[in-house]
């Protein structure tokens, strides 16, 4: 009797922490999406030039994350983030940032320095690529 009441009550705990936590977990996403972007809209800035390229080449979407090397079945991993022009995969994994019109992909791996982060285009041998800078090897 003692046990089964014991079991009946532990039950009833789990219920009840089960039906509160969906809630408190949503808050807490909801803050820090809050927090997230009124943060960002101070750190991240985009060049002129940047918003001139994407716009011309109608890309209105980018992506900062941790790249991934494969060689063979090795795989390197490199500590700086790089931009994409693109849209990932996974949006689930990554936070929206808007800005002049063009969406921010932010990897949730990926830490926000205290400085800057500036995108900005650059040109080698003719060729305009997107440049991302303001993070250390160290973030």
């Amino acid at each position: 009797m003692v046990i089964s009441g014991i079991i009946n009550q532990l039950r009833n705990d789990i219920r009840r922490i089960t039906l509160n936590l969906p809630r408190s977990i949503n808050e807490i996403i909801l803050k820090r999406r809050n927090r997230l972007s009124r943060d960002v809209a101070n750190i991240i800035k985009i060049t002129d030039a940047a918003k001139n390229y994407l716009h011309k080449k109608n890309k209105l979407n980018v992506c900062i994350e941790y790249p991934e090397y494969r060689t063979g079945n090795d795989c390197a991993f490199v500590q700086v983030p790089e931009i994409f022009a693109k849209k990932p995969k996974k949006e689930e994994d990554y936070n929206i940032i808007s800005l002049d019109e063009i969406n921010i992909f932010l990897s949730k791996l990926v830490n926000l320095p205290d400085n800057d982060v500036i995108i900005d285009v650059a040109s080698f041998l003719g060729i305009k690529i997107l440049t991302v800078s303001g993070f250390n090897s160290k973030d």
